[in-house]
Protein backbone atom coordinates (compact mmCIF):
# COMPACT_ATOMS: atom_id res chain seq x y z
CA UNK A 1 0.00 0.00 0.00
CA UNK A 2 3.08 2.23 0.54
CA UNK A 3 4.21 1.81 -2.39
CA UNK A 4 1.25 2.52 -4.38
CA UNK A 5 0.60 5.38 -2.45
CA UNK A 6 4.25 6.70 -2.94
CA UNK A 7 4.04 6.55 -6.73
CA UNK A 8 0.70 8.27 -7.07
CA UNK A 9 2.43 10.85 -5.14
CA UNK A 10 5.81 11.10 -7.56
CA UNK A 11 3.30 10.43 -10.52
CA UNK A 12 1.48 13.13 -9.54
CA UNK A 13 4.41 15.82 -8.52
CA UNK A 14 6.43 14.90 -11.83
CA UNK A 15 3.16 15.35 -13.54
CA UNK A 16 2.48 18.83 -12.12
CA UNK A 17 6.04 20.07 -12.52
CA UNK A 18 6.60 18.55 -16.15
CA UNK A 19 3.74 21.07 -17.38
CA UNK A 20 4.13 24.09 -19.62
CA UNK A 21 4.30 27.22 -17.57
CA UNK A 22 1.51 29.70 -17.58
CA UNK A 23 1.64 32.61 -19.60
CA UNK A 24 -0.38 34.99 -17.86
CA UNK A 25 0.24 35.92 -14.53
CA UNK A 26 -2.03 37.41 -11.48
CA UNK A 27 -1.37 41.27 -11.13
CA UNK A 28 -2.68 43.39 -8.31
CA UNK A 29 -2.72 46.91 -8.22
CA UNK A 30 -4.06 50.90 -8.65
CA UNK A 31 -4.67 52.19 -11.52
CA UNK A 32 -5.31 55.88 -12.51
CA UNK A 33 -6.22 57.52 -15.52
CA UNK A 34 -7.72 60.48 -17.23
CA UNK A 35 -10.84 60.31 -14.93
CA UNK A 36 -10.97 57.89 -12.02
CA UNK A 37 -9.06 55.77 -10.16
CA UNK A 38 -8.99 52.00 -9.76
CA UNK A 39 -8.27 49.09 -7.62
CA UNK A 40 -7.50 45.78 -9.23
CA UNK A 41 -6.94 42.30 -9.56
CA UNK A 42 -6.45 40.49 -12.56
CA UNK A 43 -6.26 36.27 -11.91
CA UNK A 44 -4.87 34.12 -14.40
CA UNK A 45 -7.23 31.39 -15.73
CA UNK A 46 -4.78 29.43 -18.20
CA UNK A 47 -2.39 30.15 -20.32
CA UNK A 48 -3.98 33.21 -22.42
CA UNK A 49 -7.04 33.96 -19.98
CA UNK A 50 -7.69 35.97 -16.99
CA UNK A 51 -10.50 37.57 -15.37
CA UNK A 52 -9.45 41.21 -14.41
CA UNK A 53 -11.76 42.79 -11.39
CA UNK A 54 -11.95 46.23 -10.39
CA UNK A 55 -13.46 49.19 -7.80
CA UNK A 56 -13.12 52.64 -9.08
CA UNK A 57 -14.17 55.51 -8.81
CA UNK A 58 -14.74 57.69 -11.93
CA UNK A 59 -15.99 60.78 -13.34
CA UNK A 60 -17.72 62.29 -16.02
CA UNK A 61 -18.37 65.71 -17.82
CA UNK A 62 -21.46 67.13 -18.75
CA UNK A 63 -23.21 70.33 -20.32
CA UNK A 64 -26.11 71.25 -17.81
CA UNK A 65 -28.93 73.47 -19.40
CA UNK A 66 -27.42 76.57 -18.04
CA UNK A 67 -24.00 76.38 -20.53
CA UNK A 68 -22.48 75.33 -17.52
CA UNK A 69 -19.61 72.34 -17.72
CA UNK A 70 -20.63 69.74 -14.66
CA UNK A 71 -18.72 66.86 -13.51
CA UNK A 72 -20.04 63.98 -11.81
CA UNK A 73 -17.91 60.96 -10.07
CA UNK A 74 -19.13 57.88 -9.16
CA UNK A 75 -18.02 54.12 -7.62
CA UNK A 76 -18.18 51.50 -10.43
CA UNK A 77 -17.66 47.63 -10.33
CA UNK A 78 -16.35 45.56 -13.13
CA UNK A 79 -15.48 42.30 -14.36
CA UNK A 80 -13.61 41.64 -17.19
CA UNK A 81 -12.80 38.32 -18.92
CA UNK A 82 -9.89 38.47 -20.82
CA UNK A 83 -8.00 36.64 -23.72
CA UNK A 84 -4.65 37.80 -24.36
CA UNK A 85 -4.07 36.75 -28.16
CA UNK A 86 -0.77 37.34 -29.16
CA UNK A 87 1.57 36.41 -25.71
CA UNK A 88 3.26 32.86 -27.75
CA UNK A 89 3.74 35.26 -30.49
CA UNK A 90 5.49 38.03 -28.24
CA UNK A 91 7.40 35.13 -26.30
CA UNK A 92 8.73 33.75 -29.67
CA UNK A 93 9.71 37.17 -31.23
CA UNK A 94 12.03 37.83 -28.08
CA UNK A 95 9.33 40.79 -26.59
CA UNK A 96 8.75 41.01 -23.27
CA UNK A 97 5.63 39.57 -21.86
CA UNK A 98 6.10 39.95 -18.57
CA UNK A 99 3.07 41.19 -16.52
CA UNK A 100 0.43 40.07 -19.10
CA UNK A 101 1.85 42.44 -21.98
CA UNK A 102 0.13 41.69 -24.77
CA UNK A 103 -2.94 42.78 -27.22
CA UNK A 104 -6.11 41.15 -25.62
CA UNK A 105 -9.75 41.33 -26.20
CA UNK A 106 -12.59 41.06 -23.46
CA UNK A 107 -15.88 41.79 -22.25
CA UNK A 108 -16.12 44.45 -19.35
CA UNK A 109 -19.32 43.68 -17.31
CA UNK A 110 -19.73 46.94 -15.02
CA UNK A 111 -22.35 48.23 -12.38
CA UNK A 112 -22.45 51.79 -11.49
CA UNK A 113 -24.47 51.59 -7.72
CA UNK A 114 -24.49 55.29 -7.57
CA UNK A 115 -22.50 55.05 -4.39
CA UNK A 116 -20.40 57.99 -2.66
CA UNK A 117 -21.26 60.37 -5.92
CA UNK A 118 -20.02 63.57 -6.20
CA UNK A 119 -20.88 66.32 -8.31
CA UNK A 120 -20.34 70.39 -8.39
CA UNK A 121 -24.14 70.49 -8.94
CA UNK A 122 -26.87 69.91 -6.05
CA UNK A 123 -29.49 67.61 -7.05
CA UNK A 124 -27.36 65.73 -9.87
CA UNK A 125 -28.25 62.01 -9.44
CA UNK A 126 -26.49 59.15 -11.13
CA UNK A 127 -28.45 56.49 -12.97
CA UNK A 128 -28.05 53.26 -11.36
CA UNK A 129 -26.67 50.51 -14.71
CA UNK A 130 -25.08 47.73 -15.74
CA UNK A 131 -23.62 47.11 -18.89
CA UNK A 132 -21.53 45.34 -21.26
CA UNK A 133 -18.67 46.90 -23.63
CA UNK A 134 -16.45 44.09 -25.97
CA UNK A 135 -12.80 45.72 -26.20
CA UNK A 136 -9.99 45.68 -28.29
CA UNK A 137 -6.85 46.49 -25.17
CA UNK A 138 -3.13 46.75 -24.85
CA UNK A 139 -1.34 45.95 -22.28
CA UNK A 140 2.40 46.69 -22.11
CA UNK A 141 4.81 46.75 -18.83
CA UNK A 142 6.77 49.96 -18.82
CA UNK A 143 9.41 48.96 -15.52
CA UNK A 144 8.88 45.87 -13.42
CA UNK A 145 5.52 47.63 -11.10
CA UNK A 146 4.69 50.10 -13.75
CA UNK A 147 1.92 48.61 -16.53
CA UNK A 148 0.34 51.03 -19.41
CA UNK A 149 -2.98 50.01 -20.67
CA UNK A 150 -5.03 51.23 -23.59
CA UNK A 151 -8.43 49.96 -24.66
CA UNK A 152 -11.32 50.96 -26.93
CA UNK A 153 -14.65 49.67 -27.35
CA UNK A 154 -18.40 49.98 -27.41
CA UNK A 155 -21.42 48.03 -25.76
CA UNK A 156 -24.79 48.71 -23.84
CA UNK A 157 -25.56 49.51 -21.12
CA UNK A 158 -29.30 49.11 -18.70
CA UNK A 159 -30.25 51.70 -16.42
CA UNK A 160 -32.99 52.54 -13.92
CA UNK A 161 -36.24 54.16 -15.00
CA UNK A 162 -35.32 52.56 -18.71
CA UNK A 163 -32.65 55.03 -19.55
CA UNK A 164 -30.51 52.54 -22.05
CA UNK A 165 -28.06 53.06 -24.83
CA UNK A 166 -24.93 52.49 -26.08
CA UNK A 167 -21.81 52.98 -24.38
CA UNK A 168 -18.35 53.76 -25.17
CA UNK A 169 -14.84 52.89 -23.51
CA UNK A 170 -11.66 54.54 -24.00
CA UNK A 171 -8.82 53.39 -21.29
CA UNK A 172 -5.42 55.17 -20.85
CA UNK A 173 -4.21 54.31 -17.53
CA UNK A 174 -1.33 53.55 -15.91
CA UNK A 175 -1.26 50.15 -13.09
CA UNK A 176 1.17 50.48 -10.31
CA UNK A 177 1.73 47.07 -9.48
CA UNK A 178 1.86 45.93 -5.62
Amino acid sequence: MKKIITAIFLSAFFVTYSQENKNTVDVFGLKAGLIGGWVSYEKALSNNFTLNSEVGYEGGFLKGTNDKVDYVFTTVFSLEPRFYYNLKKREDKGKKTKNNSANYISSEFFYVPDLLSSSNRENLNVNKSFGIIPKYGLRRSVSDNLIFEFAIGAGYAWGENEINGITAALDLRFNLKL
